[in-house]
C-alpha cells in the first residue's frame, strides 16, 4: 500500500512538472513511473482517473489561459504515461509468461521425475523379487534332490540311505531359513548380530564347495577344492561363514564360462586363517572394485552374463566377515578372473580359539 501512495504522490508531481516545463525529464520520470504501476498492478482505468484526479487539483489555481495550457499538456502526458505503460505491461507480460512456462516446465519435470522414481522402484521390486529367488534356488535345489533321492530310495526298499538324505534336507531347509532371514536383514542395512561357538573352517569351506559342485557341473566349470584332511578351529558362527563361501563360490561359477576353473584353497597363519576363492572368469574392473560390496550393486559386465541376482551377495559376505571381525581382500583384471581372499582372526574379542584336532 505504501508502494502505490508513492506511485500516485509521484505522478502528481511529474505530472505537475511537465505542466510546468514541458521537460524530457518529467517524461522520463512518467516511464518510470509506469513501470511501478505495472508492478503495483495498476490497470489502464486507474492511471486514467488518477491522472484526472491530479489535474483536478491543479487546475483551480490556474487562470482560464493556464488552464487551457495545462489541460492540453496534461493529455500529453498523459499519451507519454500510457505509451511508456503498455511497453512496459508488454514486457511485465512476456516476462510472467516465460515464468509461467519456467514453472509449468518444473512441475513437469517433476512429475516426469515422480513417474520414472514410480517405474524405477517398480522395477527395482521385480528385480528384487527375482534377486530373492535366485539367491534361495541352492538350498531349495538341494532339499528336493535329497527328497527326489529319498523317495527313490524307498521305492527301492533302501532305507538305509533315508536318515543321511532326510538330515541333509533338514540341513537344505535350516539354511534356506537362515539364508532368507539374512538377506532380509542385509537389504535392510541392519548390523549383523552372531552367535559364535567353535566351527571347523574346513569342514564349512568343504560344505560350501559341496552345494557348488552341481552348479558347477551343469556349466561345465571345473571346481577344484582341496579334501578336507586337516581341521581349522577358530571361533565363528558356522552358518553365515556357509554364507560367506557359498556366495563367494556362487559368484565364481556363475561368472567364469564353461570350461573356465573355480579353485579354492585355504590355511591357518599363528593368528589368523584364510580362505581364497580364485576363478578364470570376466574379472572385475578396477574402477568398480570399490563398489561391489555396496547394497544392490551389480556391474554392467555381471549384469551382461547373467540377469539374475539381487547384488546383496558380497554386502552379505562382508558383513559376516566384519561382524568376524575379519577382512576381504581382492585382486582382479578384467578378462583375467578374480581372486577373492578372505582373512579371519584365530582369536575374537579377547579369547583364544580351540587346537586344531
Amino acid at each position: 500500500m505504501e508502494r502505490e501512495d508513492d506511485s500516485v504522490a509521484a505522478y502528481a508531481a511529474a505530472l505537475d512538472e511537465y505542466i510546468e516545463t514541458r521537460s524530457e525529464s518529467s517524461l522520463f520520470r512518467a516511464s518510470l513511473i509506469s513501470q511501478r504501476f505495472v508492478e503495483s498492478g495498476f490497470g489502464p482505468d486507474d492511471i486514467i482517473a488518477l491522472h484526472f484526479e491530479s489535474l483536478e487539483t491543479m487546475l483551480p489555481q490556474m487562470s482560464a489561459r493556464e488552464q487551457s495550457r495545462a489541460v492540453g499538456a496534461a493529455h500529453q502526458f498523459l499519451l507519454e504515461v500510457m505509451i511508456a505503460y503498455g511497453v512496459k505491461y508488454k514486457e511485465f507480460l512476456e516476462l510472467k509468461l516465460r515464468e509461467s512456462i519456467l514453472e509449468a516446465e518444473a512441475r513437469a519435470e517433476i512429475e516426469r521425475q515422480r513417474v520414472l522414481e514410480l517405474e524405477r522402484a517398480e522395477q527395482e521390486k521385480t528385480e528384487l523379487l527375482a534377486g530373492i529367488a535366485h539367491e534361495l534356488r541352492t538350498p531349495l535345489t538341494a532339499a528336493r534332490g535329497n527328497l527326489d533321492l529319498a523317495v527313490r530310495s524307498l521305492r527301492r526298499g533302501k532305507t538305509d540311505r533315508l536318515v543321511p538324505l532326510l538330515g541333509s534336507t533338514r540341513e537344505a531347509l535350516d539354511r534356506l531359513s537362515r539364508l532368507t532371514a539374512d538377506l532380509v536383514q542385509v537389504s535392510r542395512g541392519d548390523t549383523l548380530h552372531l552367535e559364535r561357538q567353535q566351527v571347523d573352517l574346513c569342514a564349512v569351506v568343504s560344505q560350501a564347495c559341496t552345494w557348488a559342485q552341481p552348479s558347477a557341473n551343469n556349466k561345465g566349470v571345473q571346481l577344484i577344492a582341496p579334501s578336507p584332511n586337516n581341521a581349522i578351529h577358530l571361533e565363528g558362527n558356522a552358518d553365515a561363514l556357509l554364507s560367506v563361501f557359498g556366495n563367494l563360490l556362487s559368484n565364481a561359477v556363475r561368472y567364469t564360462s564353461a570350461g573356465g576353473t573355480v579353485r579354492v584353497q585355504y590355511g591357518q597363519e599363528p593368528d589368523a586363517a584364510w580362505v581364497e576363492v580364485q576363478d578364470s572368469g570376466i574379472g572385475i574392473s578396477p574402477d568398480i572394485q570399490s563398489k561391489i560390496f555396496d547394497r544392490f550393486y551389480r556391474s554392467a559386465d555381471a549384469r551382461a552374463m547373467d540377469a539374475q541376482g539381487l547384488g546383496l551377495g558380497l554386502t552379505l559376505v562382508q558383513q559376516i566377515v566384519n561382524a568376524h571381525e575379519g577382512r576381504i581382500e581382492l585382486e582382479s583384471e578384467p578378462g583375467e578372473g578374480s581372486r577373492f581372499r578372505v582373512i579371519l582372526p584365530l582369536q575374537a574379542n579377547g579369547r583364544q580359539t580351540g587346537e586344531e584336532a
